[in-house]
């Protein structure tokens, strides 16, 4: 399907403009999702960095602080400071979005699937970018069944927490796509948080997940 500036399918959205994100305020929408290019300067800083990012980056921080300590915190190769530029700049449009100065960061280097079974979060929301490796993939609420469909072909499967899908329902954020996930927390409306895993990797793959938490 060619990507069209917004496109709105009942609990989610997604499209190429930043503004899309805005969905997320929507009573009935569990994900938005803008799509946007790789930077290959920043995929490839995450590629040769990976090994030294050890367990990850993890921490509250301050916009005012934000590119001080990932300075002093992130590897030094380069497109260090075109990486750190694009984290600044989705944090900043998160504390805009949701009237905060502060962000509870994480950036995880990955080779296995770190959430691998279907979850909603006990959060309000939730930014995840995927700078290197697969994207996180999700299901549509309206997808979700307490009883079993029918089962064509085979590929109805279950979630941890007893609820039926199609598994080609399931849908997957690209590199570098920003998603906006809402939370069991969100506005005490838990029938709305986005149910959502990360994606299985291949041998020798490497993932590099940042989320943003508005704090």
């Amino acid at each position: 399907m060619q990507l069209k500036e917004k496109q709105t399918l009942s609990s989610w959205s997604k499209g190429a403009s930043p503004l899309i994100l805005s969905d997320i305020f929507s009573n009935n929408v569990s994900v938005t999702v803008w799509h946007r290019k790789i930077d290959t300067t920043i995929s490839q800083y995450f590629d040769k960095a990976f090994e030294s990012l050890g367990l990850g980056v993890r921490g509250v921080f301050s916009m005012d602080s934000l590119k001080q300590e990932l300075s002093k915190t992130l590897p030094e190769y380069e497109g260090k400071r075109e990486s750190i530029d694009d984290i600044y700049l989705l944090s900043d449009m998160l504390t805009c979005l949701f009237d905060c100065d502060t962000v509870g960061l994480r950036i995880a280097p990955l080779t296995t699937a770190m959430c691998p079974s279907f979850h909603a979060d006990n959060i309000p929301v939730r930014l995840v970018n995927t700078y290197l490796g697969s994207g996180t993939q999700w299901l549509p609420l309206e997808c979700l069944h307490e009883h079993p469909p029918s089962d064509e072909n085979g590929v109805i499967t279950k979630t941890n927490f007893g609820l039926h899908y199609n598994k080609q329902h399931i849908q997957q954020m690209n590199t570098f796509d920003v998603g906006l996930l809402k939370g069991k927390a969100w506005h005490k409306q838990n029938d709305i948080a986005a149910v959502h895993r990360s994606c299985q990797l291949a041998e020798n793959e490497k993932r590099v997940l940042l989320t943003l938490d508005p704090m």
